[in-house]
């Protein structure tokens, strides 16, 4: 197989593998959906459901009386990353101010996935590593070496703004050291492929002597 082929493989098996890494973890791991925490998130602020007789919507008008929100609940409410909202009757007037906790809740879940799929494709990415030092198929163990060093980036890139300094220090550093070692081990296994091949090539040439 030439050179190119080789290379060209060995990206092909990068992209491949990250693919069904990331693809396999939003399957079986799926995201939380917004909604889903905040149903009614569009009553942030007081409105009236006005029927479609002209009559009724101004009898509502009348009915529906102005909910102050006190500076406590706001700053209260503020403090806990929560939004002010309302709750309605059944004429659609609103009748209470409280303090909405839904889109907090959903951050907190979304964070923890978050961290959780950043485990999950280190764990993957050294594991492709590993694979590329071991396989002995050139491309192959490129194709998953590249792989491993594409999936620890994602990883990096996907959770970078939500981990502390110096969580992103460590991260740094043991990525720095599995690389350097990743090199001596490549480099130690072609200096031993280049002598057993310098050995044999004098036994080779005898055999033809012969």
């Amino acid at each position: 197989m030439s050179s190119l082929k080789k290379w060209a493989l060995a990206l092909a098996i990068a992209i491949v593998l990250n693919l069904f890494i990331n693809y396999g973890i939003s399957v079986f791991y799926k995201a939380p959906q917004y909604d889903d925490f905040c149903k009614d998130a569009a009553r942030a602020y007081p409105y009236k459901i006005y029927p479609a007789e002209p009559q009724l919507q101004q009898q509502q008008q009348k009915d529906c009386q102005v909910v102050e929100v006190s500076e406590e609940l706001q700053k209260s409410c503020s403090e806990q990353k929560g939004y002010v909202a309302f709750k309605y009757n059944s004429t659609g007037c609103a009748t209470e101010a409280y303090c909405e906790m839904c889109g907090k809740l959903f951050n907190d879940v979304n964070n923890r996935r978050n961290s959780n799929v950043f485990v999950i494709l280190v764990v993957f990415g050294v594991a492709a590593i590993i694979t590329g030092i071991a396989v002995k198929a050139e491309a192959v163990a490129n194709g998953f070496l590249f792989g491993g060093i594409l999936s620890l980036v994602i990883a990096a890139i996907r959770n970078w703004g939500q981990l502390q300094d110096a969580i992103k220090l460590i991260i740094l550093g043991a990525v720095l050291a599995l690389l350097i070692w990743v090199g001596y081990k490549k480099v130690n296994a072609n200096k031993d492929a280049r002598e057993i091949s310098a050995s044999q090539q004098p036994r080779q040439r005898k055999k033809k002597q012969k």
